[in-house]
């Protein structure tokens, strides 16, 4: 009986799959912290299972990884960060040729179910949302924006909120300061606290939030920053501006929501480091992803 093609590539696969694992291989792949469950528990096994390449995961601030990355402090073989600036960053340090666009998300407003708005958050329609954030009880956490893009992407839904609202000053009366100690919290660990109650919402990912199984209200459009036809004429009205290491400022915009993988340069493995990120875009990793609560890759490689 004829073997088929299709059974002689899968058996050629598992073959090549089971030799990496033998040898030992790996890669590392740095990514932006948010991704924590879908690479630990999604993406990265079933690379390992696919290639038999074992990969070792840093999750931070996709900021701060950039800026280890570009300076040569961290080497991964892979740099998986959401929004275009952290990959431009990298980019710009020539260590890698072009990043892939892979995935996509949302800000939403994430609650904890134990906390004591839970059930005004769950009922609250249009605007309610914006009034319950204004209540001086209540504790909300985020990310420092300097180092975590998601801490940035916090400060610009609520500026694009105050307006699409039409409430004056509402980012400020929100969040305080950029640098609020009150309310700033590693990115890793700040899910970990909602879902716990010690603090009672956020704005984050959509991906991340789902991917927690954390009760949340979606955010029209106009604040959600996920749609790439409003990045010029509502998104641009957000900005940041931030202070850079050598003492200067610089003012900044948001881009749409995207995540981009790249394969550096300096890769300890360049095959296996361009067969990560084909298998981020490919069909197994794009399912992936999906069931993990994140949308299509949008836009072009940049």
């Amino acid at each position: 009986m004829p073997v088929s093609r299709r059974l002689l590539l899968a058996a050629s696969l598992a073959l090549s799959a089971a030799s990496r694992a033998f040898a030992g291989e790996s890669i590392t792949v740095a990514y932006a912290g948010s991704m924590g469950r879908l690479m630990d528990q999604g993406l990265n096994p079933a690379f390992t299972a696919a290639t038999g390449t074992a990969v070792h995961g840093i999750g931070h601030g996709a900021v701060a990884l950039a800026h280890l990355i570009s300076g040569g402090a961290m080497k991964p073989d892979v740099f998986v960060p959401v929004s275009a600036g952290p990959a431009k960053i990298v980019r710009a340090a020539g260590l890698a040729d072009k990043a892939v666009p892979v995935a996509s998300t949302s800000m939403v407003l994430a609650y904890s179910p134990f906390s004591k708005f839970a059930t005004r958050f769950k009922a609250a329609k249009g605007a309610d949302w914006t009034k319950i954030f204004l209540d001086p009880a209540i504790r909300l956490g985020r990310t420092d924006p300097t180092a975590d893009p998601q801490g940035r992407y916090v400060l610009f839904a609520l500026q694009l909120a105050g307006i699409y609202y039409k409430i004056p000053s509402f980012a400020a009366k929100v969040a305080g300061a950029v640098l609020n100690p009150a309310q700033i919290f590693a990115e890793p660990s700040l899910l970990a606290r909602l879902e716990a109650g010690q603090i009672d919402a956020t704005l984050g990912y959509k991906s991340a939030v789902v991917s927690q199984q954390l009760p949340f209200i979606e955010l029209p459009d106009a604040v959600n920053l996920s749609n790439p036809a409003l990045a010029k004429s509502v998104y641009d009205q957000a900005s940041l501006t931030l202070k850079e290491k050598n003492g200067q400022t610089r003012t900044i915009h948001p881009s749409p929501l995207v995540f981009y993988a790249m394969a550096l340069k300096a890769a300890s493995d360049p095959k296996a480091a361009a067969e990560y990120v084909a298998f981020l875009a490919g069909s197994d990793g794009q399912a992936i992803f999906k069931r993990y609560g994140y949308g299509l890759g949008l836009g072009r490689a940049i």
